[in-house]
């Protein structure tokens, strides 16, 4: 018994003519009644009499209709679902990256993406720290992320997109003007503004000082670039961060002493076995060309 056989035993049922049937199904009058004929061998039963020209059901067709409407019906339905789930899959994309992207590289990124695409696909964004996307990624709840070098996972795949270097941030002011900074240890004579300890900045920062057997003064703990230049300008301390794009809109000075070589790389995080649908597959190729001209900080 196939989806065929039923839809065309509905139709003959319902204008009682195999003619009729095999016109609005738009197949010929002798592919319908074979297709009938197999549904009566396999059932052991006949399923119509004649009635004139037409046909009309027996007592056992009468008795199956309304199990072949049914089954059509959760068919459609099924077909109708799964229509939706396929423009869900294909069509939406969820991206999740960390507050460093947020200011200029993310909204130039979709922008872009929409725009080249050729289709409407549907966005969903969250920012929030490297750990916690990865944690998301592993779930399901995001598509691909991107983020500072995360923990090893052997589920998630890691691709370097961009590199931004470490700087110190000091406030713009004159207190600060004459700043000597020409060893790592000279920061510890100064408040520290740091990343907050769940952060892969924070680990990489914190390893730094350890390599020299120093330990900064910490006295505030920020969620971003952003978040840290805030404080550094309102001279709540110095800091070393990732240099971004934003760190220009507060009044802040950057430096990169000789013995500061380190960086960020920021990368595309995705689930290595998971099957990903039209929209993200593109997101993905997109990305490489679309960083290549982004401009470095």
């Amino acid at each position: 018994m196939t989806l065929e056989q039923l839809r065309y035993f509905q139709a003959a049922a319902r204008l009682q003519h195999m003619g009729k049937a095999a016109l609005q199904e738009n197949i010929s009058q002798p592919s319908l009644s074979i297709a009938i004929k197999k549904l009566e061998t396999e059932f052991g039963v006949p399923l119509f009499k004649p009635n004139g020209r037409g046909v009309e059901l027996t007592s056992q067709g009468k008795a199956f209709l309304p199990y072949a409407d049914s089954i059509l019906l959760q068919a459609q339905q099924a077909k109708k679902q799964m229509n939706a789930c396929a423009d869900s899959f294909n069509g939406e994309i969820r991206v999740a990256y960390t507050a460093s992207m947020a200011y200029g590289y993310i909204p130039r990124l979709f922008k872009n993406f929409l725009s080249q695409a050729g289709k409407a696909y549907v966005i969903y964004s969250d920012e929030m720290p490297s750990d916690d996307i990865a944690a998301g990624l592993k779930s399901g709840r995001f598509d691909l992320g991107i983020c500072s070098k995360i923990k090893p996972e052997p589920e998630l795949v890691q691709i370097p997109l961009l590199y931004q270097p470490l700087v110190v941030l000091l406030p713009d002011t004159k207190a600060f003007a004459q700043c000597s900074l020409d060893r790592l240890e000279d920061l510890c004579a100064y408040p520290f503004v740091s990343y907050r300890k769940d952060y892969p900045m924070y680990r990489q920062i914190s390893a730094l000082f350890q390599r020299e057997g120093l330990t900064p003064a910490i006295t505030h703990f920020a969620y971003s670039e952003d978040a840290i230049a805030r404080l550094v300008e309102q001279e709540l301390g110095i800091s070393i961060v990732a240099q971004t794009e934003s760190l220009s809109q507060y009044r802040v000075r950057t430096i990169r002493p000789n013995w500061l070589k380190e960086g960020r790389h920021i990368y595309l995080t995705f689930h290595r076995l998971r099957v990903q649908g039209e929209g993200v597959k593109k997101m993905k190729d997109f990305l490489k060309i679309f960083t290549e001209q982004f401009p470095t900080p």
